[in-house]
C-alpha cells in the first residue's frame, strides 16, 4: 500500500501518541481533512466521537502499513463473553446453514429492530465481521458471517 510521506507521518504521530484529535495534527484545514478522510476510507485510522471532539486511533492495517507490530493485548482479547446473546448471535451466524432474523428473535427475546442494529453496529462495525445475506425463493432471508472478507 502506497502511502504520502504526509500520511506516513500522521499514521506515525498518532502511533506515538496512542490517539490525537485534529486539532493535535500538525496540518491546518482542508489538507488535514484531505489527509484524515482518506487514511479513514483505507482503513488505516479509525475515528470515534468523545463528546465535542473527534479521537482517531490506528487500525491493525494503519500499523501494519507503518510497520509496527499490533500490540499482543489487541491480539488476546476476547470478542463476547461466553453465555451472552451477542455471543450466542454470532454462534447462529457463524453455523454452515446461517440463520434468519426471526430465528435470532427467538433465541434472545429481542424485537426485529435491535436484531438489525446489533447486524449493523455490534457485529460489522465494533467487531470488523462480513455479514452475507442470502434470499432463498419463498423463505427468509439467511445470514452468515463470512469466512473470507467481501471485497467490493
Amino acid at each position: 500500500m502506497k502511502l504520502t510521506d504526509t500520511q506516513t507521518n500522521t499514521l506515525q504521530l498518532i502511533h506515538g501518541n496512542g490517539h490525537l484529535t485534529a486539532q493535535d495534527i500538525p496540518l491546518r484545514g482542508g489538507a488535514r481533512k484531505k489527509v484524515l478522510e482518506s487514511l479513514i476510507k483505507r482503513g488505516l485510522l479509525r475515528a470515534k466521537t468523545c463528546k465535542n471532539w473527534i479521537n482517531y486511533s490506528l487500525t491493525p492495517e494503519g500499523r501494519q502499513a507503518i510497520g509496527v507490530e499490533q500490540p499482543e493485548a489487541d491480539e488476546k482479547k476476547p470478542v463476547t463473553r461466553p453465555g451472552s446473546k451477542l455471543h450466542r448471535v454470532i454462534e447462529l451466524l457463524s453455523r454452515s446453514e446461517g440463520t434468519t432474523i426471526a430465528k435470532i428473535m427467538a433465541e434472545t427475546g429481542w424485537q426485529q429492530h435491535t436484531v438489525r442494529g446489533t447486524l449493523a453496529g455490534t457485529i460489522k462495525k465494533r467487531l470488523g465481521l462480513t455479514i452475507t445475506s442470502e434470499k432463498p425463493e419463498g423463505k427468509d432471508r439467511i445470514y452468515r458471517i463470512a469466512e473470507e472478507p467481501v471485497t467490493a
